[in-house]
This record gives C-alpha cells, sequence and structure tokens, in this order.
C-alpha cells in the first residue's frame, strides 16, 4: 500500500518554479531520500507536504486521503512530523519543554483549563505526567540526560539537532520528514547523527 503519494506536484514564488510536476510515492516502511544541490526545492517540498506551502497544482495523499490545502497542525495528527534544514527550536526553553511541545497534538488540557486545574490528581495533572513519561522515553533514546534542564540555546549545535529529532519523535510519527538532518555539521556529529536516524 502507497503511504505517501505525490502526483504532479508544482508551485511557483513570483515567476520563479520552485517545483514542476513532481511525482513519486512512499510505501510504509520505506526509506526515502530527495536529493539535489541547494535551491533544488527539497524543502520547498516538505514544506508543501506538511502544509506550510500550499501547491499550485497537484495532490498529496497519506494514507489514501488527500492532505493537501490543510494546516500544518492537521498535518501533525494525521501522523506526520519534521525537522527543519535550519534549527526550529525554542533556545529560550530547556530541552523538556522543547521536546514537551512536540507532544502539543496529544494535549487536551489547553493553556486556560490547565492554569485552573492543575495537581497531579486533576485530569490535567495526569495528562501532563503521561506526556513527560513519553518526553522521558525519548531522552533517555537519544541520551539528552545531561542535558535535560538546560536551555537549548547553550548547547552544542550537534545536540540542539538531536532535540529537534526528538521533538519530532514526541510526536509519534508514522511518516517522518527529515530536512537536511546533518546539515551544518562537522563529520563528528554526522556520523553521531547517522547513528540516531537508525
Amino acid at each position: 500500500m502507497t503511504f505517501l503519494k505525490v502526483e504532479n506536484l508544482s508551485i511557483s514564488f513570483g515567476g520563479l518554479e520552485a517545483l514542476r510536476e513532481i511525482h513519486f510515492e512512499v510505501r510504509k516502511g520505506d526509506i526515502f531520500a530527495i536529493i539535489g544541490p541547494n535551491g533544488a526545492g527539497k524543502t520547498t517540498l516538505f514544506n508543501c507536504i506538511n502544509g506550510i506551502y500550499h501547491p499550485d497544482r497537484g495532490d498529496i495523499h497519506f494514507k489514501g486521503q488527500p492532505i493537501q490545502g490543510r494546516k500544518p497542525d492537521r498535518i501533525a495528527r494525521l501522523g506526520i512530523a519534521r525537522t527543519f534544514q535550519n534549527i526550529e527550536l525554542f533556545s529560550h526553553m530547556s530541552t523538556m519543554e522543547n521536546l514537551m511541545l512536540g507532544r502539543h497534538t496529544f494535549m487536551k488540557t489547553g493553556l486556560f483549563r490547565g492554569a485552573f486545574m492543575w495537581g497531579r490528581r486533576s485530569f490535567a495533572g495526569r495528562e501532563e505526567v503521561e506526556h513527560r513519561r513519553k518526553v522521558e522515553e525519548i531522552i533517555d533514546l537519544l541520551e539528552l540526560q545531561s542535558v535535560r534542564n538546560k536551555l537549548v540555546g547553550s548547547l552544542p549545535y550537534g545536540i540542539r539537532k538531536r532535540v529537534e529529532l526528538g521533538r519530532a519523535l514526541a510526536l509519534e510519527p508514522e511518516l517522518l520528514l527529515l530536512d537536511e538532518p546533518s546539515a551544518g555539521m562537522n563529520s563528528e556529529e554526522k556520523q553521531d547523527m547517522i547513528f540516531w536516524i537508525k
């Protein structure tokens, strides 16, 4: 069964055609790479798949249902997560807080309700405990224990890329889009990232 299907996808910005009639299919369990030089449209393609951009033409189907034109949060709820070529973390927040943000689509308690219904016995409290447990699993998986409470902005670049991977994993995605996961890394950091992705 086709998991992700992109058909005749095209998008232009002004007079510049960024993508023209892109077509491919990915089956569940596949590792699929999109390779091209800078400016080839790889990030633009990811932005179309996860709803940041709306293509001019073409179709995108995930698990058989069309997703083009949907908002990014709706696409995330379907099970698509991504990392970014340029790190998109909150530098003034801790590793734990950034990873908790990756759980936002699962949270039933909004900010207003959670502010008035706190404590471990309340629904909001139980919900936070459960999300923290999931995030702790990711911290263990990616060996981020030593930076759990550190501000992300103070971390070395390679570790920040690992935190970003963790935030995407916190969404429990069925499809994970990695936009140049080793961009800007030295050779040791690249080897580390290959290890974490496997």
